[in-house]
């Protein structure tokens, strides 16, 4: 179940497993990120078992009329147990399929097959294959790090996808969102 992320301790569990569960290169300031939900272009969601448990985080990216699912993690200790579907399906159900957005690592081509994460990347585009996403063709690099972009079906062209980052990014950043 996703529960918006309003107290502290919500807000440090989500905290403590964004830093576990992200490589440094692709991630954002944490204390950006909360500066950006103050003026609400980021929603911090905590994904809970039914007893209430946390068991993971999704981080929105609210911009441009989309929603970007620019985080996704689930507890170690959760995984395997369906959370990630269902909350992936309450994403849907929240925001609308014609308005979310995920970004992968690239899983194709000789340095994405090479990659130190290559199984984990290919099993993290089949689990959002398998909740109904679809590729949308756009690759493009995110800070040094090639990213396929997914959707729910929506068409979305690289200028549509560029205004999200417009919006939340500093000006001085934005040269680091390209397309491949």
């Amino acid at each position: 179940m996703l529960k918006d992320a309003v107290s502290k301790e919500k807000l440090e569990q989500i905290r403590v497993l964004y830093e576990a569960s992200f490589p440094k290169s692709e991630k954002k300031p944490f204390e950006l990120m909360v500066e950006k939900q103050k003026e609400g272009l980021c929603e911090f969601l905590a994904i809970e078992d039914e007893a209430g448990g946390f068991c993971g985080l999704a981080i929105m990216i609210l911009s441009a009329g989309l929603a970007l699912l620019d985080y996704f993690a689930i507890e170690p200790n959760c995984q395997g147990s369906g959370l990630g579907s269902t909350a992936l399906h309450e994403l849907r159900e929240r925001y609308g399929s014609d308005k979310v957005v995920v970004e992968i690592e690239r899983t194709t081509g000789p340095e994405a097959r090479a990659a130190d994460n290559a199984r984990d990347r290919i099993r993290r585009k089949s689990f959002y294959l398998r909740n109904g996403m679809v590729p949308t063709g756009l690759l493009v690099d995110l800070f040094g790090v090639e990213m396929e972009v997914l959707t729910f079906g929506r068409k979305l062209a690289f200028a549509e996808y560029y205004s999200i980052y417009e919006n939340v990014l500093p000006e001085r950043m934005l040269d680091k969102v390209r397309l491949v």
